[in-house]
């Protein structure tokens, strides 16, 4: 998503890429918000502008074939942070970007949080965490999840479930890859079941996956950076979850494993202990 400090030129590209995607056979549009994106006021849009008329037929295709919305928040924008300014500045876009969802109906989950740094104590940065979401609003706290990190000194789906999910009640959102390098002493499936029994019931979770651009002679991952094409079909353990491909190259890398799934191979989840 390109930064801009314009509500039409948000509302344009969020359109566009909602669009386009519904074209292309996708039921989900996750969108990452860039470092430094500014705060936009969707409470100004006037009836009978050409931005509420955006926002309507943002609203009717999200509507009409129950298309999802998602919004991930990246390095930065973080609720636990120590650093002056940032949790204000967190706190300032998670308000914003709730806004424009409710007015395009959208009152679930549907933002993506990391934690942040851990400050080489993650119990205590998680009850700043939560400290900080008690604090919003509930129509804002009603859209949020957090999700894995790759580094062991970060957050786990171990620490989410116990530091997250039990005290402030968001759910996990399951990262693949990372939970490859951060297991947090669980396998893959356990992951996929502890993360997804944190979404409300009959709410399907929203998932990310992504193989690793290097991986050693028993397709084990040895990097945490994302290929930009999947080799295998995505694991799903028999759960009905809706899968946001973490990918370079995004829409096309969807395209070519919907093309491609039949002929792809299962994964291989057992990891094979190295000699």
């Amino acid at each position: 998503m390109p930064s801009t400090d314009k509500v039409s030129d948000f509302l344009k590209f969020v359109h566009s890429t909602v669009s386009r995607n519904k074209k292309i056979g996708l039921g989900v549009t996750c969108l990452e918000i860039p470092q430094n994106f500014k705060s936009l006021d969707f409470s100004s849009v006037e009836e009978g502008t050409k931005d509420s008329e955006i926002l309507w037929e943002i609203f009717q295709f999200i509507k009409a074939d129950k298309h999802r919305v998602f919004f991930f928040l990246p390095n930065f924008y973080f609720l636990g942070s120590q650093i002056d300014g940032v949790v204000d500045q967190t706190k300032d876009l998670l308000n914003s970007i709730s806004c424009f969802l409710d007015s395009v109906g959208i009152q679930d989950t549907s933002i993506v949080l990391r934690i942040g740094s851990a400050y080489g104590d993650r119990k205590k940065t998680m009850q700043r965490f939560c400290e900080e979401v008690s604090t919003l609003d509930d129509s804002v706290v009603s859209k949020l999840s957090v999700c894995n990190d790759e580094k062991p000194s970060l957050f786990s789906v171990t620490d989410l479930l116990g530091g997250i999910f039990y005290s402030c009640g968001l759910p996990i959102v399951f990262r693949f890859l990372p939970h490859q390098f951060n297991t947090g002493g669980l396998s893959i499936r356990e992951a996929y079941f502890l993360a997804a029994s944190t979404w409300k019931e009959k709410t399907v979770p929203i998932f990310m996956h992504s193989e690793s651009s290097s991986s050693d002679e028993n397709g084990i991952a040895v990097s945490p950076i994302p290929a930009n094409h999947l080799k295998y079909r995505i694991p799903t353990f028999g759960l009905e979850i809706d899968v946001v491909l973490d990918t370079p190259l995004q829409e096309e890398s969807c395209i070519k494993y919907v093309n491609n799934i039949i002929s792809l191979k299962p994964m291989v989840i057992n990891k094979i202990g190295k000699k």
